[in-house]
């Protein structure tokens, strides 16, 4: 099975609801969290995603998280649904996230998709993504 031609999927998410809560408060602005978020995702990948991750944020407000986030939806014509790790963080101003297939979770046409990619989403502005990936067709 030879992977498709096309290897780099770009576009941009769309949340549509966000909900933060603390699990462990220190002081000041040092916390622990608990974030699930849906969003739609637009461009090269079409569809929508559930992500749940923890973070955890230092008293100037940057934060380190790490999470999973599902995506059920079409890249390319194929459709199924994935399962993304991601790791980040924030630095005040920018969030960014790094991507990696988790390997035997994915559905449908999904379920041999491999690959990595980054998010980035700036306090004001649509967030983006761009994957490489290599999805065996048959």
């Amino acid at each position: 099975m030879a992977p498709k031609a096309k290897t780099r999927a770009k576009g941009t998410l769309e949340i549509e609801s966000w909900d933060e809560q603390p699990y462990v408060e220190v002081d000041g602005d040092r916390k622990l969290t608990s974030t699930t978020v849906t969003q739609k995702l637009h461009g090269d990948i079409e569809g929508e995603g559930t992500a749940t991750w923890l973070a955890a944020y230092r008293s100037d407000g940057t934060a380190d998280y790490v999470g999973y986030q599902r995506i059920v939806g079409t890249i390319d014509g194929a459709q199924g649904s994935v399962v993304f790790r991601m790791t980040g963080g924030y630095d005040g101003q920018v969030a960014r996230s790094n991507w990696e297939v988790i390997d035997g979770v994915g559905t449908g046409a999904f379920e041999r998709l491999a690959g990595t990619g980054t998010m980035e989403a700036a306090s004001s502005g649509s967030p983006s993504y761009t994957l490489e990936y290599t999805l065996p067709r048959g």
